[in-house]
């Protein structure tokens, strides 16, 4: 029996034909609604998504032929192994276009329950006869701070060196963040290319260019930033670029100024992590949320996930309240060690991997090089929060 749970997205405007089959899904052992598009993507959103939710089976309404012809064509050359399944009038005119296309699977749209439930096991019985299909690429990973002095910098810094020093694991850090280029001087690096350089030459990126242009430390690779915020960068170039991260490594952890740059953006849409880093702070707390806010508003959710850096764990803002009200699952906390953390940031170096500091970023670098990753399901609570007090400045001591 396979109990494997497959993804699925569907594509389809918003009518009464879509419901059945959007029961069906939910009554399926074997299939999960991952996404619904209710309107047909245009080309460089529909391949986002296949990169990011690497659907098992995508369902294409063919209400509106050319759109739907359009997205199957892409789907066939961009994902060759994800499963088409059409939803369509039962009619030879329509039939006979399915298979000219190459999609062998439909559901017709005055299907009852039972009959696409059928259907939708019959594809669950195909999907897991197949192969599993090869790793085409590697994650990207990016960190943000909720507010500047958060300390993502430093958890990105650490967390990928400890990713780059797990076998067989190719690692790149790349530091986005034109205004501090604090990596710079946390790994001592006197780079003589950096991020500038390579956004000139992406075009013509290949593996010897790159190979000049990066900078090393240990197994981890280094892309420094340019230190010149004065000057914007194109989205486009880093989108190329931030492409090519995901070709040549495992595991690309990009840091972030924290500004919500058209750059950044990019990046952020690219990745299949979002660690937004945020302490206890009320103040923090108040960016977060307005943080959060804007990256739902430019459709980034799925991905997201907080990092509460300088835990305290008698403080009244705990974990479980943080995810509450934000509505992000909390992947981790870093507890508060003020002095190791000033220690390596006045000598630029990394924090010592048999600390307790250390070893809670070998675990989130095991966490990044963990393929699975789950779409987080919980709601803010906001007023909840204005329930609760403040922490006395006796549990602060």
């Amino acid at each position: 029996m396979n109990t494997q749970t497959l993804n699925c997205v569907m594509i389809a405007p918003e009518g009464s034909h879509v419901n059945p089959l959007r029961e069906a899904i939910s009554s399926s052992y074997t299939f999960e609604l991952i996404e619904w598009l209710k309107q047909y993507p245009e080309e460089g959103p529909f391949l986002r998504m296949l990169r990011l939710s690497a659907p098992d089976m995508l369902i294409v309404d063919f209400a509106e032929q050319p759109k739907a012809l359009r997205i199957v064509a892409l789907a066939q050359q961009h994902a060759p192994n994800t499963e088409i399944l059409a939803l369509c009038e039962e009619n030879i005119s329509i039939l006979s276009t399915l298979l000219r296309a190459g999609v062998r699977n439909y559901i017709t749209s005055s299907s009852n329950f039972h009959e696409m439930s059928e259907t939708l096991k019959e594809q669950s019985d195909k999907l897991s006869k197949r192969p599993q299909a090869p790793r085409t690429g590697g994650d990207i990973v990016t960190f943000l701070p909720a507010k500047p002095g958060s300390g993502a910098s430093t958890i990105a810094a650490n967390a990928s060196y400890a990713a780059s020093k797990m076998p067989g694991k190719r690692t790149l850090l790349a530091d986005f963040d034109r205004n501090s280029g604090v990596l710079s001087f946390l790994f001592k690096l006197r780079a003589e290319h950096s991020l500038r350089d390579a956004l000139q030459t992406v075009q013509d990126m290949d593996g010897d260019m790159w190979a000049r242009l990066r900078s090393q430390v240990g197994e981890l690779d280094v892309l420094p930033a340019d230190l010149d915020s004065t000057t914007p960068m194109d989205g486009n170039r880093a989108s190329r670029l931030v492409q090519f991260f995901r070709r040549a490594y495992d595991l690309s952890c990009i840091d972030l100024s924290g500004q919500l740059d058209s750059t950044s953006i990019e990046a952020l849409l690219e990745s299949k992590r979002i660690y937004i880093v945020c302490t206890q702070e009320l103040a923090c707390q108040h960016l977060l949320l307005r943080k959060v806010e804007r990256l739902r508003r430019a459709g980034i959710d799925k991905q997201m996930r907080l990092i509460v850096n300088r835990f305290l764990p008698r403080h009244v803002m705990t974990a479980d309240r943080i995810s509450d009200l934000v509505g992000v699952p909390v992947e981790m906390t870093i507890a508060n060690n003020y002095e190791a953390a000033n220690c390596s940031m006045e000598n630029g170096a990394l924090i010592k991997s048999d600390t307790n500091l250390g070893r809670s970023y070998k675990k989130l670098a095991e966490i990044m090089l963990d393929d699975r990753i789950e779409i987080p399901k919980s709601k803010p609570r906001f007023l909840e929060f204005f329930a609760q007090p403040f922490m006395k400045s006796a549990e602060q001591a």
